[in-house]
């Protein structure tokens, strides 16, 4: 006979193997080892208010704290993304492993891909964050993970050098403790915002320098404290229920009143000059 408890047990795995399974179809989980670590942590335990079902959904991610403005300012990123992230950090049993921006389950997962020889330490500048780390990691039975709570601005340097650095908040640009504590040959794996659209992007460090390897496009909370560049936006019209805005980054407030009026002005074209062939997309244009 099946007891209650074990038929909770038995539909949480099933949840992870239907999980793993649209991982596997989406291209997001190709190592073996991904796939296992993705199989072992009962995620749905980060977040209780979460329906188990919807937590093992590989596309949600899960708000866990908004601002006083209503803005997303952390949250348990959704599977497909953090085996994303974790493929693209080549990560190897025994590392040392950083998580910039904790949550608790991608820790989880870090923990499950360096093993019992390995450490991870995963950080936030929140405390509620990392008390709802430190809960999930301890509900969950993980123990090689070390919970700091501080601004990542200037790295873990009393825990590093580290072989692999994954950084699971956007980031407008790499503070130089990121590289001074990764070794060399070790991977940097960071959401950079550049013109608007957000990339994790795998870098290798070579000497005095970082060199990528590769891209994916993806979407974060944004960083908070010392780095913290957020994006503004300009509202060119709002009546009636439809807004209109424009997106900052990094740029000085524009003349919005000047904007508003061109919105509204007779159309005009003009040609790019740029040509996509019909098997090229065209995401890494900013339009779309």
């Amino acid at each position: 006979m099946t007891t209650d408890t074990g038929q909770a047990a038995l539909n949480e795995q099933q949840l992870r193997d239907a999980m793993v399974q649209s991982l596997i179809e989406f291209g997001a989980a190709r190592d073996p080892r991904v796939v296992a670590a993705f199989r072992a942590v009962p995620r749905h335990l980060a977040t209780p208010e979460v329906e188990p079902a919807k937590s093992y959904d590989a596309e949600f991610a899960a708000v866990t704290k908004t601002d006083a403005t209503g803005v997303d300012i952390s949250s348990v990123s959704a599977p497909r993304v953090q085996a994303m992230q974790i493929e693209q950090a080549r990560i190897e049993p025994g590392m040392a492993v950083l998580e910039v921006g904790s949550g608790g389950p991608n820790a989880a997962y870090l923990s499950e891909m360096v093993g019992k020889e390995g450490h991870v330490v995963t950080m936030d500048i929140d405390s509620e964050v990392t008390d709802r780390a430190t809960t999930f990691l301890t509900a969950a039975g993980y123990q090689n993970v070390t919970v700091l709570t501080a601004d990542a601005e200037e790295g873990a340097p009393d825990h590093g050098p580290f072989d692999r650095i994954v950084v699971t908040v956007q980031a407008a640009d790499i503070p130089p403790a990121w590289m001074q504590q990764l070794k060399e040959g070790g991977r940097l794996v960071v959401p950079l915002r550049m013109r608007g659209l957000t990339r994790t992007v795998a870098f290798v460090r070579e000497g005095d320098h970082l060199v990528s390897d590769g891209f994916e496009l993806c979407g974060f909370v944004p960083m908070q404290g010392a780095g913290e560049n957020r994006v503004g936006l300009a509202v060119l019209h709002d009546t009636e229920g439809e807004e209109i805005g424009l997106r900052i980054d990094g740029h000085p407030e524009p003349d919005t009143k000047a904007l508003s009026e061109a919105l509204f002005a007779p159309r005009a074209t003009a040609w790019s000059g740029v040509t996509l062939g019909g098997m090229e997309s065209n995401e890494h244009l900013g339009c779309g």
